[in-house]
């Protein structure tokens, strides 16, 4: 446990504590229906709880709910059912039996580069010695630039696939078609106004003509069904041979990786992939994934989280602070000391990484301070520095709108008087089509409703942002700028035990589309002192709800420690937390893990339409 100093009465130095926006509205989730809860508990012998999020999340048939809770393999699609698959495989399988030159040319981020290294992987395993190609940030960019296309140009390839990029890239493509290469497009992106590009094969189950039943599998996702349907072709079987079999049972660990990096939603078979991934991960045969995970301190089965917080961002920082082919390298090593000297690199550059962001992000916080302490204080926030890194500005991007929940856009300078933006946004606010109101000050732009980037001479900074910020204000009213906390089921604190908690777990791999629950507990009253850690960052205490008792922990809620006791001395309070099983004094116990709290009692439990059913 971490340690904790017990004080009774708030302290004043954590007035400091940095501004941030507490949630304001606690939104509960609907009734539901009884009969239907009574039914999923009892043909699948659940805690009441628990049926009742899995009916709240539209499991409310024991075979649905089986079918998402069991996670089995043999639930993927068919990877031949995928758009232009039969092609790819047909002309891929030429290409390994004639001994042709073939480039893989993928993305930067950790889908990208991992599904390069799957597919090198697999062909290496073939023996056929294919080029693998990534682009770097700094210099080409975002997928097949002109940088990116002389460089494919003088390997002279017979056969290109473009891995997680090329969904819009028409005149590249075009350009290679013209030079008599083959090109094979797999990517997830959607089809812009421009339609395919020109390709022998185009694999996107976003493709308005795919038939394919899951369109939201990532590039990583796409690579593995790829390397699937080429064993199914070799094998000249359904069934693949031992040895195929065996390469896609290891390779899942990469279709993981960018799963969850990626950050699609984590259902149907990207759920399927992740959990098993997951499992492939910790058994890997991978030399520098068995490295990376050591440098990152995991042990044992990873998490989801393990995945998004510790190793997505060590690939990540080579291509934010240095040459993404450093983290390719690394998924293609099979030497250990090689490995293990690459993990180390990659960890030294998340590092280096870490404060480049924090020293951007200081600076990026005052002008926002200043624009937010105004009084026109505007609804988005549209901040520039001189030498901030392209590479960091959407991380700090993400932790402004946390802070002050605005749609927050960061400029970086590039050179030749020109600077790239990144913007990350709100509910309520779609990033690429306000982008698209202000196109006229930009020279590019593109993205979705939650982040978005774009380029734009240096000299239409202040048109662009007074623009951007019309149209802003257009779009979004004062109860937009005021956060919500979604509550998925309120429940008794009795009810919040360790049988629970272990069926929660079966929720696992959380992540987007399939969130971890959020939970209310109505009118608890603390048991004994709010403690606080001794470096002020964190408080715990225990809390009593008719004869039950359990522990509350809230990491990073220092600065709230005043409010806490104030509240714990005057009456009751409502939690809002996600429980997880954990160890106290050697014993196994359920903790909560706070996420924020109120006043409570009576008249506020009396809203919840959710409690009682």
């Amino acid at each position: 446990m971490i340690g904790m100093a017990p004080i009774a009465r708030a302290r004043g130095s954590l007035s400091s504590a940095r501004h941030r926006v507490v949630p304001q509205r606690w939104r509960m989730a609907p009734d539901l229906s009884n009969d239907a809860v009574r039914t999923l508990q009892r043909e699948l012998s659940l805690t009441r709880p628990f049926a009742r999020l899995l009916v709240r999340r539209g499991l409310g048939q024991a075979a649905d709910a089986s079918a998402f809770l069991d996670l089995r393999l043999d639930s993927l699609h068919d990877p031949l059912t995928l758009p232009d698959m039969p092609l790819a495989v047909e002309r891929t399988l030429k290409a390994v039996r004639r001994k042709e030159k073939v480039v893989l040319f993928g993305d930067y981020d950790v889908d990208g580069i991992g599904a390069t290294a799957l597919m090198t992987r697999y062909f290496r395993m073939l023996g056929l010695p294919v080029e693998p190609m990534v682009p770097e940030r700094e210099r080409g960019g975002y997928g097949l630039s002109a940088e990116a296309l002389s460089r494919i140009r003088a390997a002279k390839p017979d056969l290109l696939i473009a891995l997680d990029n090329g969904i819009s890239a028409h005149e590249p493509l075009a350009a290679l078609a013209a030079d008599g290469v083959d090109c094979i497009v797999i990517d997830h992106h959607h089809v812009g106004a421009g339609g395919l590009p020109k390709a022998l094969a185009v694999i996107d189950p976003k493709r308005p003509d795919s038939a394919y039943p899951f369109g939201e599998l990532c590039g990583a996702g796409l690579a593995f069904k790829f390397a699937w349907a080429l064993s199914v072709g070799f094998s000249n079987n359904r069934k693949v041979s031992p040895e195929f079999r065996a390469f896609l049972l290891d390779a899942l660990a990469l279709a993981a990786l960018g799963t969850v990096a990626d950050v699609v939603p984590l259902v149907g078979e990207n759920r399927i992939l992740a959990a098993h991934g997951l499992k492939a991960l910790a058994r890997t045969t991978c030399a520098g994934l068995a490295a990376l995970q050591e440098v990152a301190g995991i042990e044992g089965l990873p998490s989801a989280a393990d995945v998004g917080f510790r190793l997505g961002p060590r690939i990540n920082a080579a291509g934010r602070c240095s040459e993404a082919c450093e983290a390719l390298d690394l998924l293609l090593t099979d030497d250990a000391v090689r490995a293990k000297a690459l993990a180390q690199r990659l960890d030294g550059l998340n590092r280096e990484r870490q404060n480049i962001e924090q020293r951007i992000l200081a600076q990026a916080r005052q002008e926002a301070l200043a624009l937010m302490g105004r009084s026109d204080a505007p609804p988005v926030l549209v901040l520039s520095g001189p030498d901030w890194p392209v590479g960091v500005i959407g991380i700090v991007a993400s932790r402004l709108v946390e802070e002050f929940y605005r749609p927050t856009v960061l400029v970086a300078a590039t050179g030749g008087g020109m600077g790239r933006g990144s913007g990350r946004s709100i509910p309520g606010f779609h990033l690429a089509e306000a982008l698209e109101e202000t196109q006229a000050h930009l020279t590019s732009f593109g993205g979705h409703a939650a982040a978005a980037g774009f380029e734009l001479p240096l000299a239409s900074l202040p048109g662009f942002r007074a623009a951007f910020e019309e149209t802003a204000r257009r779009r979004l009213d004062s109860k937009d700028l005021v956060p919500s906390l979604d509550l998925e089921e309120t429940v008794a604190l009795q009810d919040v035990d360790s049988s629970f908690c272990r069926e929660l777990a079966r929720l696992e791999p959380c992540g987007a589309g399939n969130p971890a629950p959020l939970l209310a507990v109505l009118g608890v009253q603390v048991a004994g002192d709010v403690r606080l850690t001794r470096d002020e960052k964190h408080v715990q205490m225990f809390v009593r709800q008719e004869g039950a008792v359990r522990r509350a922990v809230g990491f990073g809620m220092g600065g709230q420690f005043n409010a806490l006791c104030d509240l714990a001395r005057t009456g009751v309070m409502d939690l809002a937390f996600r429980p997880q099983l954990g160890s106290f004094r050697g014993e196994t116990e359920v903790e909560l893990h706070l996420k924020a709290f109120r006043s409570g009692g009576p008249a506020q439990a009396g809203t919840v339409s959710a409690a009682g059913a």
